[in-house]
């Protein structure tokens, strides 16, 4: 007679690594979370973003430990798919803009002051408030402050793209200023990594990498708009035409985002964020006479991929590694730090512009949100050294505190502003 097998402990947590680290089985918890969120915030009257990235901390290793992801891993695809989540939902909102009221004179101004202000007031934060580092260590000390200031500049697009949408006014004034200050600032957020990385590897400033990264950006956004615009459009319409013709209605919109895809490559070869190239060939190929028509067809991938996108922005967050009082208290002050910062920098140039008050500070809040860009800025200086482990953690909890409270406080400044969104409305 055989005897009963015996089942330790250590072989169900065996079992349950081998699982949960199983790419279908992620996907498929991930993507329920997601239905359970839509339904339980929109029950409770709260914004489905902020549900998933909520939950997405409850199931990451903050709390459950259910799932991670792993943005320093090319291979997690959790990830890659969180980032072509987030590459769609800024191709979709680039198709309903006009690139002329995208990028104007005074949203340019706006992203510089919403860069300026965090870069200067986060390193001085850092100066302040960081432990006081050993002698030999204290050009440490100046290199992290300057990254930290370097973090809070970018700015997290698709998180507020996401509660306008919801709020549906995507295309009111605030809206396009909002999304072109703040394409123009992820721009600008590169260049200013550039000058960071010079300074903090002690170097100085690289001018040739400098002006490489500026002047390649500059061009991009000039060149990939006008071409996209006045020549790849016309070449996804007649596609799309013939695909009619032949009982294949998706080849355009097949083609229109394979090219946007192309877009987010060359953004990222050249230093900036792809999901600023996905845009760019968006609003490029808003004025297709099948704009429609693509948006209907994106808004099924969108259903798919942008949760995971939302979720991921919450499991990557870890709260364990803030092993003291302090750098909680650091964080905290941090994210006060970044969302002050934007509202002062960017309300300002708004409100000499022509903005009323209310309008400029909706404007600060719409920019305070950081996450994507402000990941590549912390995992970029944490395994170049120049920041420690808890100034990583505080950098990215930071952000998550800023794309929770950001997006309360712009809904609650809109729904203030009854004229612009009826305005948006009756259109």
């Amino acid at each position: 007679m055989s005897s009963p097998v015996i089942f330790e402990p250590e072989m169900f947590e065996e079992i349950w690594t081998e699982i949960s680290s199983n790419l279908w089985f992620q996907l498929t918890l991930l993507l329920t979370v997601a239905i359970a969120s839509s339904f339980l915030f929109a029950r409770v009257g709260q914004p489905k973003i902020i549900g998933l990235i909520v939950l997405g901390i409850i199931i990451g290793p903050s709390l459950l430990g259910l799932i991670k992801v792993d943005p320093d891993d090319p291979s997690d695809m959790v990830h890659n798919f969180a980032q072509l989540g987030a590459i769609i939902i800024l191709f979709m909102i680039g198709l309903e803009c006009n690139i002329k009221e995208i990028y104007t004179k005074r949203n340019v101004l706006i992203a510089i002051g919403g860069v300026s202000v965090p870069w200067i007031t986060g390193y001085f934060l850092a100066e302040v408030m960081l432990p006081a580092p050993d002698v030999a260590l204290e050009l440490t000390k100046f290199t992290q402050s300057i990254f930290i200031g370097t973090a809070l500049v970018a700015t997290s697009v698709a998180i507020t793209v996401g509660v306008m949408r919801e709020m549906g006014i995507i295309g009111s004034n605030i809206a396009k200023t909002i999304i072109g200050a703040a394409v123009v600032d992820d721009i600008i957020a590169m260049v200013v990594l550039a000058i960071t990385t010079g300074v903090a590897s002690g170097g100085g400033v690289d001018v040739f990498n400098l002006s490489y990264i500026t002047i390649a950006a500059v061009l991009f956004v000039v060149l990939g708009s006008y071409f996209g615009s006045h020549f790849v459009t016309k070449i996804i319409s007649r596609v799309e035409r013939r695909g009619i013709a032949h009982g294949m209605e998706e080849s355009g919109f097949l083609l229109a985002l394979s090219l946007a895809l192309i877009y987010a490559v060359i953004a990222e070869s050249i230093g900036i964020s792809a999901i600023v190239g996905a845009f760019i060939a968006g609003t490029s190929f808003s004025a297709s006479e099948y704009r429609m028509r693509y948006m209907k067809w994106g808004t099924v991938i969108e259903w798919i991929f942008a949760p995971i996108f939302f979720l991921s922005l919450g499991i990557i967050v870890n709260l364990q590694q803030l092993d003291s009082l302090n750098w909680l208290l650091f964080a905290l002050a941090l994210a006060g730090v970044a969302i002050a910062s934007k509202v002062i920098g960017c309300g300002i140039p708004a409100r000499i512009f022509g903005m009323n008050k209310r309008e400029s500070v909706a404007v600060g809040f719409g920019m305070s949100p950081r996450m994507e860009v402000v990941m590549i800025i912390a995992v970029y200086a944490i395994t170049r050294e120049f920041i420690s482990n808890q100034v990583y953690s505080s950098i990215i909890i930071m952000g998550l505190i800023t794309v929770l409270i950001a997006p309360i406080l712009l809904r609650r400044t809109l729904r203030e502003l009854p004229r612009e969104k009826e305005k948006f409305e009756s259109k």
